[in-house]
């Protein structure tokens, strides 16, 4: 990759005209390719491993902008904000834009359910179990 982002450990990624990979997605408007799972170094070339199914379901968490995510906003769709990951652990700083919670189909991710875990309460920065609702392997888009 020749790109001027850095990859992280499960980043929401695109594919760009030159068949690469990268960062670069407008939230809402571009079509993901998948979730990289290795990380590659800013304007470096790397492999990447990327899980490209558009059935694949992710774990992903809310960003806390108002009270975190519940139960009632299951089957929903959302955005996906693309931070910066972290240099120490590699990992991914993508994070679902809870501001975005719509009925909207073309919003990035489809949030299927809370992940089931104990320490998951459904407040802010809940975690939730989704898959692409904008994927560039399906033709179209699924919608509530």
């Amino acid at each position: 990759m020749g790109y001027g982002t850095t990859i992280f450990i499960n980043d929401a990624v695109n594919r760009v005209a030159d068949g690469s990979i990268e960062v670069s997605a407008t939230p809402g408007t571009t079509a993901y390719s998948g979730v990289s799972l290795t990380h590659g170094l800013l304007s470096t070339a790397t492999d990447h491993l990327v899980i490209i199914s558009p059935d694949a379901v992710y774990e992903a968490q809310d960003n806390a902008d108002t009270d975190g995510f519940a139960e009632a906003d299951m089957g929903l769709l959302v955005n996906l904000e693309l931070n910066a990951g972290s240099t120490t652990t590699l990992i991914s700083g993508h994070e679902l834009d809870e501001s975005t919670v719509n009925t909207t189909n073309t919003l990035d991710m489809l949030m299927l359910q809370l992940y089931d875990v104990p320490d998951n309460a459904g407040t802010a920065n809940s975690r939730v179990e989704v898959v692409f609702n904008k994927h560039r392997m399906v033709a179209g888009t699924t919608g509530v």
